[in-house]
């Protein structure tokens, strides 16, 4: 089945539908577009996101500081803005290790029962997306070089005063992403142009 995708703009171009994949990781710091990216690449293959932030949420209320540190971390009583920008990029990392347990089962769930999903989320460590030599797990991570577009990018989703410093950090685990999804050869793909986006993706995964 064959598809015509943002015709307005890539007149002729037709991209194949079907799915040479069971779960897609769409990776990435925040604020670089992840949510809007997998819901519309949801919509075009028709099926689920599940977001990594939901599952942490999940662990953490079935864990204890013990167990999980990085998870429970800011239950301790630490301000995020008093361990400064690379101490929150550490802990994004710290965080994503401790996800892959649980992220694990999930995928070896969809692989078995062959339901499809999405998931999407600044938690997936990239050594963990490419451990699986099942050609049927795909990752892509998503990337805004850009830090001033960032801080954009909240205000648009979230309103409010600008967060320069939520800004400096993303943009930071952003750059590590980058270097690690490198030297692993993960695909990255930039977020702007916007328009084109979920096309470049698309043909990324073919």
């Amino acid at each position: 089945m064959y598809y015509v995708l943002n015709t307005d703009r890539n007149e002729g171009v037709k991209l194949n539908r079907d799915r040479n994949w069971t779960v897609l990781f769409i990776g990435g710091a925040s604020g670089m577009g992840k949510s809007s990216v997998a819901y519309e690449l949801a919509h075009f293959y028709n099926v689920n996101v599940m977001e990594v932030d939901d599952i942490c949420q999940a662990v953490k209320a079935m864990t204890t500081k013990e167990i999980l540190p990085a998870i429970h971390y800011w239950s301790t009583g630490i301000n995020w803005m008093d361990i400064g920008v690379s101490g929150n990029v550490k802990w994004l990392i710290d965080v994503s290790k401790e996800m892959i347990p649980g992220l694990k089962v999930i995928v070896e769930n969809h692989i078995e029962a062959d339901v499809p999903v999405i998931i999407e989320g600044d938690f997936i460590h990239p050594e963990f997306a490419v451990s699986f030599e099942n050609p049927k797990v795909k990752s892509i991570y998503i990337y805004e070089p850009d830090k001033n577009q960032i801080v954009q990018n909240y205000l648009a989703r979230e309103g409010g005063q600008l967060q320069h410093f939520r800004a400096d950090t993303s943009a930071e685990y952003g750059d590590w992403l980058v270097d690690t999804c490198g030297k692993l050869g993960i695909k990255v793909i930039e977020s702007r142009p916007w328009d084109t986006v979920v096309d470049r993706i698309i043909e990324s995964i073919l």
